[in-house]
């Protein structure tokens, strides 16, 4: 049965969709995404900032720009910091799933970056295939205005000329649905597989993921403000070194003199035989303009939760990270339960997909255990926590190992193998064999570790 909005003509929908994809506003939202990422990834980021700087000026000084979208996004992305642990009853799934986890971080860096934004879940080279939509239309059912029953969002091209050679494409998707289309409005098949245009899935393969301060808007910005102040920072950082540049003064000729003539520069000598040559001299604080940028940093860093002390404050042990730091902290919690809810959904969606596509079942629920954020301790209340572990039984030296190498032993066999070989080169000591089993456990893992290899 078609969702109530899809019960008009499909040549009624593909109208509304061009008419939505080339409106103004959505033409200017997309701009603003678009810029987004190109400072997010800083790719060719002066061309923001090249009409400010018109005329001669840009032959004295180059433009300056900064990277600091991206340090700034990655730093409040903390939900996929470490990967979560998902638990599904199948041993097939971690295999069908293997770049989820990579795809996952980058998404909710996009998502905090962009805010609003789709995850299609699709199915490739019997895989699954995670991907980010940022520019779409959503299409709503009028009963729910926060919650899509079909997107359409344009085909990236294959080719470099992306103005004369390929015509505009666009792609739909609902629960029962897909095709493409172009600005025409002519509809495509989207594989030849599947010439009657359906959606063989049943479902909308898509998620959607709204930012924290989403109320009663669909479309809501996260990280446009660190994207501006990324640019207003381009701006006054060249205008800095612009006041570098001329702290030499400005050189002025009274009098008649052929300006033909006249050379400056640190390895010239300048003769004039008519006029006089004087220099004057700027008083710029550059010092001031140091400080107002630090403060445009650190206002944009408070934002966000996040601490900006420029480095002066050296180091600093976990305690006094963990409280400086506990606005991001809360407010990562709020993401822990919204991508509990995102994962949810992306997992109905797999079950859909892994049906069809293997004639095979996915059990009914997943269970996501996402991995705490640690901050680091002194080594020696390193070592006292994990022999406390030891001591009262609450890990053992696999978990050591895993603990500080996560790649390596990744394979729990891995990690068996190598504490059985290391324990055939140490030799027992006799206060070792006499104590309690507990601390034998914590002595000699922390002796098998400290001995170099080869001893």
């Amino acid at each position: 049965m078609y969702p109530p909005l899809i019960t008009s003509t499909a040549s009624d929908i593909i109208a509304q969709s061009i008419s939505r994809l080339k409106s103004y506003n959505q033409d200017k939202m997309f701009e603003m995404r678009d810029m987004a990422i190109e400072y997010y990834t800083y790719s060719n980021t002066k061309k923001y900032i090249e009409r400010y700087f018109e005329g001669s000026l840009q032959k004295e000084i180059p433009l300056y720009t900064q990277a600091l979208t991206k340090r700034l996004i990655n730093r409040i992305s903390l939900t996929y910091k470490d990967a979560p642990i998902r638990i599904v009853d199948n041993d097939l799934y971690s295999e069908v799933t293997h770049k989820k986890d990579f795809m996952m971080k980058k998404f909710e860096r996009l998502h905090n970056l962009l805010g609003t934004i789709a995850l299609h879940v699709h199915w490739c080279n019997d895989k699954f295939m995670y991907h980010p939509i940022i520019n779409f239309v959503p299409i709503f059912d009028p009963s729910d205005p926060m919650t899509p029953v079909a997107v359409t969002y344009q085909i990236g091209k294959t080719t470099d000329d992306i103005t004369q050679s390929q015509e505009d494409r666009f792609m739909y998707w609902s629960a029962n649905e897909h095709f493409m289309f172009d600005v025409d409005g002519n509809r495509y098949a989207p594989t030849e597989s599947n010439p009657e245009m359906i959606n063989p899935y049943g479902v909308l393969p898509f998620a959607f993921a709204q930012p924290n301060n989403s109320v009663d808007e669909f479309w809501c910005e996260s990280g446009m403000d660190i994207v501006l102040a990324n640019k207003q920072i381009d701006i006054a950082m060249t205008m800095l070194q612009h006041h570098i540049r001329s702290a030499g003064g400005q050189f002025v000729i009274e009098g008649r003199v052929d300006e033909n003539e006249i050379e400056v520069g640190l390895n010239k000598v300048v003769v004039l035989e008519d006029g006089n040559m004087s220099n004057l001299s700027p008083n710029t604080d550059i010092n001031g303009i140091i400080e107002g940028i630090k403060f445009q940093l650190q206002h944009i860093f408070q934002n966000h939760h996040i601490t900006f002390d420029y480095g002066l404050s050296g180091n600093k042990s976990g305690v006094a990270l963990r409280i400086e730091n506990i606005e991001l902290l809360e407010a990562r919690e709020d993401d822990v339960e919204k991508f509990r809810i995102l994962e949810k959904d992306v997992y109905k969606i797999e079950q859909q997909i892994y049906n069809v596509e293997t004639n095979s079942v996915f059990p009914d629920d997943i269970k996501i255990d996402f991995a705490e954020i640690e901050f680091p301790i002194e080594p020696q209340l390193e070592q006292q926590l994990w022999e406390w572990k030891w001591t009262h039984g609450l890990a053992d030296k696999i978990d050591y190992l895993q603990s500080i190498d996560p790649d390596g032993f990744a394979d729990i066999n891995k990690a068996i193998e190598y504490l059985e070989e290391r324990s055939n080169r140490i030799p027992q000591s006799p206060e070792t064999n006499n104590a309690p089993q507990d601390q034998q456990v914590g002595s000699k893992l922390l002796k098998a570790l400290q001995t170099p290899e080869g001893e």
